[in-house]
Order: structure tokens, then C-alpha cells, then sequence
């Protein structure tokens, strides 16, 4: 059995011009914010490595 506010939260929700489209309007700015992050991380990682990277002795032949 429903409590008296659950009823009450189910019929405002149900009214006329209160319930959205069900999509998400804007929020590229985020998204690519997000691209942002992961590609300057990919960048970082990769100089890391490439600071790191074994060295070859100096008296190699090559």
C-alpha cells in the first residue's frame, strides 16, 4: 500500500507540462570537457613512457 506522499509525488508527476521530453538538453560543454581530460591523460602517459624508455648503453654498436 502506497503512503499518502507517494501518492502525492506520483499525480504531480503525472501532471500536464511537468514531465520533460525524457532528453537531455545541452551538456556538450561537459562531453567534451570529458575528451579533453582523456586525451591530455593519454598525452601524460605516453611522455611518462617515453622518459622512461630504457636506454642503450653506450658502448652498443648501433
Amino acid at each position: 500500500m502506497m503512503t499518502l506522499s507517494t501518492q502525492m509525488l506520483w499525480i504531480l508527476a503525472a501532471a500536464p507540462g511537468q514531465v520533460g521530453s525524457g532528453r537531455i538538453v545541452g551538456g556538450w560543454g561537459y562531453v567534451w570537457a570529458c575528451y579533453g581530460i582523456t586525451v591530455a591523460m593519454l598525452v601524460l602517459y605516453a611522455v611518462s613512457l617515453w622518459v622512461r624508455r630504457p636506454k642503450a648503453p653506450t658502448d652498443a654498436k648501433e
